[in-house]
């Protein structure tokens, strides 16, 4: 088990998702259901695509399980690709890029479900703006990690990765279901999360010296 267990890893994957997610992967590998971790992927991506139905449907607890499971879910693929050695750049371009849609659904569902049932007191224009800048954070993580492999540097996952993220939108979905003017404010966690690590890594690339591409 302890070669599925990445260094990068963050906190929540490190802690909880891992715990889960690699017994999954050992029971599917060993069970004759021959589950690619391509079609893991895809798995991953539509339990997202469900948790933003359930978010855009005012359905927020439920939203926020799906997510937490998507963020499970998610590791497996690598998981499984590596028991089974079958890794591959292909399957790592398709998980990074339905990663970024199912982080865009997300976002947007949890943006519109704010809107539709806390503006006002709190304006929408606000909301949008906090949902934007958010989702800008999420996707600034994944692109700065993505170019600090092209230097040679692969960050380790400090405060805002996906794992984190997704369990701030968890955790946003079950507050959101006694006390729905929490959402923004999960929002604006989100924001200052993904800004923050986004800058911390850019200040790590340049003391690291690494030469320009």
């Amino acid at each position: 088990m302890v070669k599925l267990v990445k260094e990068t890893d963050g906190f929540i994957a490190k802690h909880i998702n891992r715990k889960v997610s690699t017994r999954i992967s050992i029971f599917l590998v060993n069970s004759k259901l021959n589950i690619t971790p391509n079609e893991m992927t895809f798995l991953s991506f539509l339990t997202a695509a469900l948790s933003a139905c359930f978010f855009l449907g005012k359905i927020p607890f439920l939203g926020g399980i799906m997510a937490q499971i998507s963020s499970i879910l998610d590791g497996c693929d690598g998981e499984i690709a590596r028991l089974t050695n079958r890794t591959s750049k292909e399957g790592e371009l398709l998980d990074a890029v339905l990663d970024r849609f199912a982080d865009g659904l997300l976002i947007m569902s949890i943006t519109i479900l704010a809107y539709n049932i806390v503006s006002p007191p709190i304006t929408g224009s606000l909301i949008i703006a906090l949902g934007f800048l958010a989702l800008m954070g999420s996707f600034s993580v994944s692109y700065s990690a993505a170019k600090g492999l092209n230097v040679g540097y692969e960050y380790k996952r400090r405060w805002a990765g996906r794992d984190v993220r997704l369990f701030v939108i968890m955790l946003a979905g079950i507050s959101a279901e006694v006390f729905p003017l929490s959402l923004p404010l999960f929002l604006l966690i989100l924001v200052i999360l993904t800004f923050s690590e986004t800058i911390y890594r850019i200040k790590e690339t340049f003391n690291k010296n690494f030469d320009s591409p």
